[in-house]
């Protein structure tokens, strides 16, 4: 199997490709991002029960994010290949890496501005998204979920609240 799209991916990004079975629900998860994160979200998948549901709560309400499941590690992979081939367009480039990985979405978080400044916007990088998550709750995801907004927690609050649309609507189901 060639998984034309997550080489891509990797080469254009330098994160890690992370491939591991499920401990609730059977099947296997493939995510990619950077190592930290990686790690981060398979502890949470073979945490105790609240954790492992946590995370798959993640994933199902957020199917924008790099990963995909699957019943074997294979399909995990196949559907990550095709939502990676989705969600960017990748362009030859010169130099160490050779693929641009263009984003066909656009997830934007608001810039801290002062009272009367026009509000800007920023590109929003997974791995902020996942940092977002981090917290001494034992419902993390719902706590980071409830407690993100505009100001605090902004990577996650973008990314719940992008609506898919369009050629998107598929995603749910990788």
């Amino acid at each position: 199997m060639q998984f034309e799209n997550i080489n891509k991916y990797i080469e254009a990004t330098s994160k890690h490709l992370g491939v591991e079975d499920e401990r609730y629900g059977g099947g296997y998860r493939a995510i990619v991002a950077h190592r930290c994160w990686v790690d981060f979200l398979f502890d949470k998948l073979e945490g105790d029960d609240l954790d492992g549901i946590q995370v798959q709560l993640f994933f199902t309400e957020n199917p924008l994010f790099p990963a995909a499941y699957g019943g074997t590690a294979s399909e995990a992979l196949e559907n990550l290949d095709k939502k990676l081939g989705a969600l960017y367009k990748f362009e030859p480039k010169d130099g160490p890496y050779r693929w641009r990985a263009i984003p066909r979405y656009s997830l934007k978080a608001q810039h801290d501005c002062e009272p009367g400044e026009e509000q800007t916007y920023y590109d929003v990088d997974w791995d902020d998204v996942v940092s977002d998550l981090r917290t001494s709750s034992r419902y993390f995801y719902e706590d980071s979920k409830e407690n993100s907004g505009p100001r605090e927690k902004r990577n996650l609050h973008a990314l719940i609240n992008y609506r898919y649309e369009g050629d998107f609507n598929h995603l749910q189901k990788l």
